[in-house]
């Protein structure tokens, strides 16, 4: 069975014409290759290697679809629930089954054409052929709308990133604190890191050597679960399935835009809303104004807190040193 989390191997699905087309072309170019003594055995032959090739290439299509695109009933918790928030799960569905019809309709179709070519008489072999295959298109342009909404899932979906199953620290905090650049100063990942906020569309994942896994999550605002867009949504389903430890980062100098009193509001609700160990980081403490102090705010939080800078690179080799201790395969089966 294919890899249920991985729509990276899921095929492009193209218009239902472009399909109809190649088996078409390839069952002439079949055809072609028939020869026989006896000219009415010949066209009858040439027929029926038109039907049988055309339907040989609309059937490994279509069921290529079936068996490379993951079924959402076979996902993980986590994949179940990011796949709901970036399309709509029970049309998935209904279209990758409504692919599977087609495939044994295309199947028990030819089967029946084939009978008729073989009785037929000379006079109506090319006309039965012509037939099948205005029915054969038939069957594809039904479930054409269906193709059309997979690719657009495919599109969609495909970046969806993959966990392993190991010690997992989730990185949280606002917008633009510099989430995604800790995670490169740690791991060596390349994530897409611009000066605005929520510029993590997707979760993303690093690793430290072959012990830790750790996930930047979109930054999360300080507001009700209703009211978080997917983005945000997409960091709580990371909280929730995946994270042995919560990463929370604070910007010390408050140039994300958000004070150190609204980034302390949200580091007390994730505290209440998780029950897993936490650790701090107070990032770009390298352009802190002197006359900032960040004090108070270092007794309010875990007492494993680490003062880094992205930037400069600094700080990170004791938090990497302190990830990595005991950092047994983690357990949370998140894949059970």
């Amino acid at each position: 069975m294919e890899d249920q989390t991985d729509f990276r191997k899921m095929p492009v699905i193209h218009p239902y014409k472009q399909i109809l087309d190649k088996a078409y072309n390839e069952a002439s170019n079949a055809s072609k290759t028939v020869s026989a003594e006896n000219k009415v055995l010949e066209i009858r032959i040439k027929e029926l290697k038109r039907v049988e090739t055309a339907v040989d290439i609309i059937c490994k299509y279509l069921n290529n679809i079936v068996e490379k695109t993951p079924h959402v009933n076979l996902m993980p918790p986590y994949y179940v629930e990011i796949v709901s928030i970036a399309i709509d799960k029970e049309q998935f569905k209904k279209s990758l089954g409504a692919v599977r019809w087609a495939a044994e309709k295309s199947k028990e179709l030819s089967t029946t054409y084939k009978k008729k070519l073989k009785g037929a008489q000379p006079r109506d072999l090319a006309r039965i052929r012509s037939e099948y295959y205005g029915r054969q298109s038939s069957i594809l342009h039904q479930i054409r709308r269906d193709f059309v909404f997979l690719e657009e899932c495919r599109a969609l979906l495909k970046n969806l990133p993959k966990f392993k199953e190991m010690k997992t620290v989730v990185i949280v905090g606002f917008p633009n604190v510099g989430k995604s650049s800790v995670l490169k100063a740690l791991t060596g990942a390349e994530p897409d890191i611009q000066p605005y906020p929520f510029t993590t569309k997707h979760v993303r994942v690093g690793y430290i050597e072959k012990y830790v896994q750790l996930v930047d999550t979109p930054g999360l605002l300080d507001r009700t679960l209703e009211r978080r867009n997917e983005i945000e949504l997409q960091a709580v389903l990371a909280l929730r399935y995946l994270s042995d430890m919560i990463f929370f980062i604070f910007d010390s100098s408050e140039t994300c835009g958000y004070t150190m009193d609204e980034q302390m509001s949200l580091y007390t609700e994730m505290k209440r809303e998780f029950d897993v160990p936490f650790i701090v980081g107070f990032n770009k403490v390298d352009i802190v104004s002197s006359a900032k102090n960040i004090d108070v705010y270092l007794k309010k939080v875990s007492k494993d807190q680490f003062h880094l800078s992205a930037l400069k690179n600094t700080g990170f080799s004791n938090l990497r040193e302190f990830l990595l201790k005991d950092a047994l395969p983690s357990k949370k089966k998140f894949y059970k």
